[in-house]
């Protein structure tokens, strides 16, 4: 009999994970041939590192082990996450530039990730376990996380994350002190591996002495002892996430918002952080009206009501700790301030007191919460569980259809709002239609029309998203590059007035990004390049001299410069810049067309410059 009992035991448990895997795969159906999103161009696409070679044939050399080797010591990225990086660079040799795969390896990870929200809450032996793990699966909030291949950051660094939690509640419950000693080392081999993913985990030795209080009632030297090594790990790999935002993800760009050992920085941050956890708790709640990208708060000053945050938070935590020892349910205080806890300390590295690059967007996001919100889900599936279980049989029937009703009712919200992140040109315009102010909305589809040839349609965008963010030299530039490209237009039918017309507001665009973001390589060369398309050759060099004064080998800027000089007749110097590129990137196509052009010309063969200028990079 005993071993009947434990098959149906384990039967048991395969149809429940069975219920979260399919209720996943359900969900998430719209994403599976999704397209690139948002900075996923730049992040793989654009990422030569990333795109490795793998040959099959010995013969053939393979550039793989040495971009793996940069991924993790000279990344050039603008954080530092070199086990994320590697499994996009995993992936590459088998997906290419298909997003199929990648999006249906950040689906899978997601309900890994959900399957462990059970396994880890049944560990610690709190209600509604399960139903926990099904909830996360399916709720709508986590759709930007895992319907953007970029954030394969957050579906990745999640089963890690969770894995060492286990690894921590079973050495804190193991006698054995050779098991307990393999199971804490694990613990913080999987931390490692989940914060050189992701950075936001951060927070998880705090979390840990959260815990300790929460089951023994008491934080001891022996808990603050074992948990050395992750704040270790946590305050190196921290500050190496700042310098990297801050020197490369935010560089040159402001965040418009005063320092926060300012009164007024101070005093703006406690409202931008107080807003955003009443936001979060909203969304988790009632996870209607998301948006790929929300309003930013108007902080210069704030309201008054905008610091209400903060006191409804506190006091909501201080009646939880008035309640930690209530009768019924038993110690409720005490598990609400673990699972709040849990929440607002796996939030506050994101919360708006440190700066990081997504502020120039939006001071929220909801793939900042995926993580964080585990907390309140499992506190709300557990108080579900335990006072369903209490009813009596006919209201319990009642009370689980009910429940049923909302699990659909969820499970549809997320099915459908994975439909809005299933191509770009989707995402941004559901995003305008509900926040028409946003910028980055505009921007984004202005670059997806002006890649399909509406450069109409991608001049009014970025007209818009200038208006909007004038401080970003982002803008600028595209609007910049619509400009030279509707010049080009107007060329080719004839009009040289207006194309010149075009060109010299491009000029003037680039100019202001120039000025904005005095060392963006992108900017001065587009900058050099409608100098050049322009006539204006003298004004040109000086700029192209000044870029390779930054960077002497870059093949872009020496093939730009090179054409620039072919179409001055400057010949010999244009086939030396050319000739530069070569040596630096032999396979570069262009530089070889433009060094045959130039050998073509000073030899007196028939020979024409291409019939446009390079075309403007945003």
């Amino acid at each position: 009999m005993s071993g009947i009992s434990q098959l149906d035991r384990w039967l048991h448990r395969i149809l429940l994970a069975a219920i979260i895997v399919l209720a996943g795969l359900w969900v998430y159906s719209p994403s599976y041939h999704g397209a690139w999103l948002w900075d996923d161009d730049v992040l793989i696409l654009e990422h030569p590192t990333i795109q490795h070679l793998v040959s099959l044939d010995p013969k053939v050399p393979t550039d793989s082990l040495s971009t793996l080797v940069k991924l993790w010591l000279k990344p050039g990225t603008p954080d530092y996450f070199p086990l994320f990086y590697t499994a996009l660079w995993a992936q590459w040799p088998f997906f290419g530039s298909d997003p199929t795969g990648y999006h249906i390896t950040s689906i899978l990870l997601h309900i890994a990730g959900s399957l462990l929200v059970w396994a880890l809450l049944a560990k610690m032996r709190i209600p509604g376990a399960w139903l926990a793990g099904l909830v996360f699966v399916i709720h709508p909030v986590c759709v930007s996380s895992v319907a953007w291949v970029s954030e394969l950051k957050n579906t990745l660094s999640l089963p890690l994350f969770l894995l060492a939690c286990l690894c921590w509640v079973g050495q804190d419950n193991e006698t054995d002190a050779r098991k307990r000693q393999r199971l804490y080392s694990v613990s913080i081999l999987f931390f490692l591996a989940a914060m050189l993913v992701k950075t936001s985990m951060v927070a998880f030795p705090l979390v840990l002495l959260l815990y300790a209080w929460w089951k023994h009632g008491r934080v001891d030297r022996n808990d603050l002892v074992q948990a050395l090594p992750l704040f270790a790990i946590s305050l190196t790999l921290g500050l190496v996430t700042l310098s990297y935002q801050w020197g490369r993800g935010i560089g040159a760009e402001e965040i418009h918002l005063a320092g926060l050992l300012t009164s007024g920085g101070f005093l703006d941050r406690v409202a931008i952080s107080g807003t955003a956890v009443l936001h979060y708790l909203a969304t988790i709640v009632w996870p209607v009206g998301l948006l790929p990208n929300y309003p930013r708060l108007d902080v210069d000053p704030p309201a008054l009501w905008m610091f209400l945050g903060w006191p409804i938070v506190l006091g909501a935590l201080w009646w939880m700790w008035r309640h930690r020892t209530a009768a019924f349910p038993p110690n409720w205080g005490r598990h609400a301030l673990f699972a709040f806890g849990f929440f607002l300390l796996m939030l506050a590295p994101i919360l708006g007191f440190v700066d990081i690059a997504y502020m120039r967007v939006t001071w929220v996001a909801d793939h900042f919460v995926y993580v964080p919100m585990i907390g309140i889900v499992a506190f709300l599936c557990a108080g579900a569980a335990f006072f369903c279980n209490r009813l009596p049989e006919v209201a319990k029937i009642v009370c689980l259809s009910i429940g049923t009703l909302l699990l659909a009712a969820l499970a549809f919200l997320a099915f459908r709002y994975a439909h809005v992140w299933q191509s770009e040109d989707g995402l941004w315009e559901y995003t305008l239609r509900h926040n028409p102010e946003a910028w980055m909305a505009h921007n984004r589809l202005g670059a997806v029309k002006a890649g399909r040839g509406d450069f109409d349609g991608a001049h009014a965008h970025f007209l818009n998203a200038v208006r909007l963010r004038p401080d970003l030299p982002e803008t600028h530039n595209n609007l910049g590059s619509s400009h030279l490209e509707r010049s080009e237009i107007f060329r080719r039918r004839g009009d040289q007035q207006s194309a010149d017309v075009e060109i010299q507001a491009g000029i003037l665009c680039f100019e202001e990004a120039c000025r904005l973001a005095p060392r963006q390589l992108l900017c001065h060369l587009n900058l050099a390049n409608a100098l050049s398309t322009q006539g204006r050759y003298n004004e040109a060099e000086e700029k192209f001299v000044e870029i390779l004064g930054w960077n002497p080998r870059n093949p872009e800027t020496l093939q730009s410069y090179g054409f620039s000089l072919y179409l001055s007749g400057r010949l010999d110097e244009a086939i030396e810049q050319f000739r530069r590129a070569l040596q630096i990137a032999p396979d570069f196509k262009k530089a070889s067309e433009g060094l045959a052009l130039a050998l073509a010309k000073k030899s007196g063969l028939p020979a024409a410059p291409p019939s446009e200028s390079p075309p403007p990079a945003r």
